[in-house]
């Protein structure tokens, strides 16, 4: 691991070629099945597939958020073909719930899910088989590892052969929980000071939906 404040990506693009590399570099040669993150963990994965000559898809996942603070997640929930995940940050969410009350909480996660099924019907068609494959989940970093976790609980019900986590950066306090959860868990950076997953990146534009289609399109 490496834990460098100061270091920044271009892009997504340089960091998922810099993150393909080192995979490329280190797993066994194999058959690999690699998901991204809908939406900013695609140009990673892309990246990575590239790298690895592996299979692309994508994975839809929502962060759920306390409500005058959407980038502290107490939760969050993925959807994969018909299959769904959810993650709840038990401390977190108890917090809010003491702060906020139950019907605000439902309010946010009822909002998230109709967002997180428009997307995952979006993109149906690029959900592959994953039963007994080597899977690479990645997304463009993991602060709190929420959404991850969501993600985690989600493949566990598709009966992968073998799970790999993969991101340019990861708090090191989620990495620390997330790497007994899976077979592997590959970063460039582990920064012990962590404001926000953009700070590392030096353009770190939202990533629209027809940008997501084009490397989709570009990979089949």
């Amino acid at each position: 691991m490496v834990s460098d404040n100061s270091a920044k990506f271009d892009d997504r693009s340089h960091a998922g070629a810099a993150l393909g590399m080192k995979l490329a570099t280190t797993l066994p040669a194999g058959q690999y099945t690699v998901l991204g993150l809908l939406r900013g963990g695609v140009p990673i994965a892309y990246e990575v597939a590239q790298a690895l000559g592996a299979r692309l898809g994508v994975l839809a996942v929502r962060k759920l958020g306390v409500p005058t603070n959407p980038e502290l997640a107490f939760g969050a929930i993925a959807q994969y073909s018909t299959l769904s995940g959810r993650f709840i940050n038990a401390e977190v969410h108890h917090r809010a719930l003491q702060y906020y009350g139950h019907d605000e909480l439902i309010s946010v996660e009822n909002g998230a899910h109709a967002d997180l099924l428009a997307l995952a019907h979006a993109f149906k068609a690029y959900t592959p088989e994953i039963a007994g494959q080597s899977v690479i989940l990645c997304d463009d970093g993991i602060a709190t590892g929420a959404t991850m976790k969501a993600c985690l609980e989600l493949v566990d019900q598709l009966k992968p052969q073998s799970v790999i986590v993969a991101s340019p950066v990861i708090a090191a306090e989620a990495f620390t929980e997330l790497a007994p959860q899976v077979q592997g868990l590959t970063e460039l950076l582990t920064p012990r000071q962590f404001s926000a997953v953009g700070a590392f990146y030096k353009d770190f534009s939202q990533i629209d939906q027809d940008h997501v289609l084009k490397l989709l399109g570009s990979k089949s």
